[in-house]
């Protein structure tokens, strides 16, 4: 026995050399940080239907009401398709509002204004137009597309525990994402949006989860905006996925030829 136990002293004391000198002992601070962030963006995709799921989708159709304060609930269509294309349609007082982006160019149509022609974005509608654009979310392929992602920690919104990521994106804005510690899904994200000459804080929470053809869908957004005692609120009732969309449609007409659907 006492032969042995030198012996076995060398075997334990070798398998925790081991260990401690593993790869990932290896790993600089941000390489770690970079695992840890990847990884919660992974299982965010994963939950959201899986990689495979949405890398097959090129464009999606979405249709429900949003809350445009006052009591006003009004039926909206927000069509996407990939690359960075959008166009949100809604009906007020009879006529048909719309925004879009096609890539590169974003405008507006504006009749309950007044405003019957199609005319450019401003700057900054533009930057929440391109952000808004894309069909994935801010956390897919965020490397591609210049996204740069921290992990800030853990973080309590409401009763739900979170992981908290500050997400710089390739505009050099910032977002800040809340993912469920247990679900992945996201919980909240943050920005900050210009109005007028003030930046103030924007919060949407995400509620409601649905499956709809294979994605998971949030049915429910509820949107604060600092200063503002109102949550506005957007639901999602229905969705389809990869209807034909032509490019022309997200392009700014010529103003003779200007006209809603």
């Amino acid at each position: 026995m006492s032969k042995k136990l030198p012996f076995l002293t060398i075997i334990v004391l070798f398998g925790l050399t081991a260990l401690y000198f593993s790869p990932y002992y290896y790993f600089s601070t941000e390489q770690k940080a970079d695992r840890e962030v990847a990884k919660l963006v992974d299982q965010n995709i994963e939950a959201r239907g899986g990689e495979k799921k949405w890398d097959a989708v090129s464009s999606l159709q979405l249709q429900g009401r949003m809350d445009v304060g006052q009591g006003m609930n009004l039926p909206y269509t927000l069509e996407q398709k990939r690359p960075d294309k959008m166009r949100l349609e809604f009906v007020f007082d009879g006529e048909t509002a719309i925004q879009a982006f096609d890539g590169t160019t974003g405008w507006k149509l504006l009749p309950f204004l007044g405003r019957r022609n199609p005319e450019p974005m401003s700057e900054n509608e533009l930057r929440i137009a391109a952000d808004t654009s894309e069909l994935y979310g801010l956390l897919y392929d965020y490397k591609t597309r210049g996204h740069k992602i921290e992990l800030l920690g853990k973080e309590k919104v409401a009763d739900t525990d979170t992981f908290k990521l500050k997400v710089t994106l390739s505009s050099g804005d910032v977002r800040w994402i809340y993912l469920d510690s247990e679900t992945s899904l996201e919980v909240k994200v943050e920005g900050l949006r210009e109005v007028g000459t003030r930046k103030l804080r924007v919060e949407t929470f995400y509620h409601d989860w649905k499956d709809m053809e294979g994605l998971l869908i949030a049915g429910r957004q509820e949107t604060q905006t600092e200063g503002d005692q109102q949550s506005h609120f957007l639901t999602v009732e229905n969705l389809q996925v990869n209807p034909k969309l032509d490019d022309n449609h997200f392009a700014m007409p010529s103003i003779n030829m200007a006209s809603v659907r």
